[in-house]
């Protein structure tokens, strides 16, 4: 992508998106350690969120600049 403004936006979904990845995935790990578990899942919901909101500002850029 040639948006210098873009970039920073990709990277950060990027980010995002693996710290989402590794969130459920430690998440499915921990089926049966009640404690673990809801902390866990805590985590994982945050991730999601902050996941989502990456996106969400990517997609808001690429509609308001017609990037990519």
């Amino acid at each position: 992508m040639d948006c210098p403004t873009a970039q920073p936006l990709i990277e950060d979904f990027t980010i995002a998106a693996m710290e989402y990845f590794d969130a459920v995935d430690k998440l499915c790990n921990l089926v049966g350690s009640h404690y673990q578990f809801v902390s866990a899942k805590r985590h994982t919901e945050q991730a999601r969120v902050t996941c989502k909101v990456a996106r969400l500002a990517l997609e808001k850029h690429r509609v308001e600049h017609n990037c990519g």
